[in-house]
């Protein structure tokens, strides 16, 4: 399995997957779960147009990996 880098213009999702096409679905959930707040925000659906789909760098998990370290962080403090 491999990290890919999925991404709409806006914003991104780092997932493991076997391949591209198997990186778009499991992005596309992803990506989906993370714009929760543009529909709530605009009372409706957000279209999410995938426009880069990569293996992702190192320096990208990494930085992916400490990010959502302090996400977890952050929800053990409240």
């Amino acid at each position: 399995m491999k990290t890919y880098y999925v991404a709409t213009l806006a914003r991104y999702v780092l997932v493991d997957a076997n391949n591209e096409a198997e990186a778009r679905s499991l992005g596309y959930d992803a990506l989906h779960a993370l714009y929760e707040d543009m529909r709530a925000k605009h009372g409706r659906d957000i279209p999410i147009d995938i426009k880069t789909i990569r293996l992702a760098t190192d320096a990208e998990i990494d930085l992916w990996q400490f990010h959502q370290r302090m996400l977890r962080e952050n929800e053990n403090d409240q």
